[in-house]
């Protein structure tokens, strides 16, 4: 009998069943530790990080690419809880990752608690088991600009017919403002009239902003996105500055309410 993982932000479950998803309705489990305790992170796409092979050895470590600045304390700043399962019932169906799936509910073997996710992730990196590279730091097989996350929209679009919302372009740009006119060749390939200039990144930092006040459970990546858009464009840090100083100034006003 063989060992499988399912990496989870809540403590204490003794029993997964099937949920529906991409592939089906399944329990998702991994055969490598490392790969659950990746996926518990509280937040993260593929917008904000990748994990995989992506130099020449895929027998090596794999690989944890941090794609925007400071997305991993973000991402990993969470507690969790790494399950493991007998893989009896677990068989591969290929989903393109080191997955397994179970298609009847699965009960807990064991609970191994991790106080944070990110201190778990540098133990693996110490261990071989992982190599992490921070932003704006990428192995050899990934492009320096990061533009690998439009070539992975364009397989999304011609391969599986995916179209990409307003919102998801907004978000696009608001968090990699370097590619801003490679997204508009982007967007004029795939015949959408999406079309951005410099400045509509100060309205969209603020709708970020105010995602982020009103909803604080989904992460908006402010902090990030204000490093990316002073970098890519110095001539808005003044008018970013006012938004986000507004920003901070609200968190701490919340937290000071919540002390009270």
């Amino acid at each position: 009998m063989g060992i499988v993982y399912h990496g989870s932000k809540k403590h204490g479950i003794k029993r997964l069943e099937p949920r529906k998803s991409t592939h089906g309705v399944y329990v998702y489990a991994t055969p490598e530790k490392v790969l659950a305790l990746n996926f518990s992170g509280r937040c993260g796409d593929d917008l904000t990080y990748d994990i995989g092979h992506f130099n020449t050895d895929k027998n090596g470590p794999w690989e944890l690419v941090e794609n925007i600045p400071r997305a991993f304390e973000k991402m990993f700043s969470n507690s969790s809880s790494i399950y493991s399962f007998s893989d009896e019932t677990f068989k591969d169906i290929y989903t393109g990752f080191e997955e397994v799936v179970s298609e009847v509910g699965v009960d807990v073997v064991n609970e191994e608690y991790c106080e944070n996710v990110y201190e778990g992730l540098l133990a693996a990196e110490r261990e071989g088991l992982v190599r992490i590279y921070r932003y704006p730091n990428k192995p050899a097989g990934l492009k320096q600009d990061g533009s690998d996350i439009l070539d992975k929209w364009r397989r999304y679009k011609y391969k599986m017919n995916k179209e990409f919302s307003k919102n998801e372009f907004d978000r696009l740009v608001y968090l990699h403002p370097n590619l801003l006119p490679k997204i508009n060749e982007l967007a004029q390939e795939f015949n959408y009239d999406y079309h951005y200039e410099p400045n509509d990144l100060i309205e969209i930092f603020s709708s970020r902003i105010q995602r982020q006040l009103y909803d604080v459970e989904h992460e908006q990546y402010i902090d990030c996105s204000y490093i990316s858009i002073c970098s890519a464009f110095p001539n808005l840090k003044s008018q970013i500055d006012v938004l986000y100083d507004e920003y901070k100034n609200s968190i701490i006003q919340e937290d000071s309410i919540k002390k009270r």
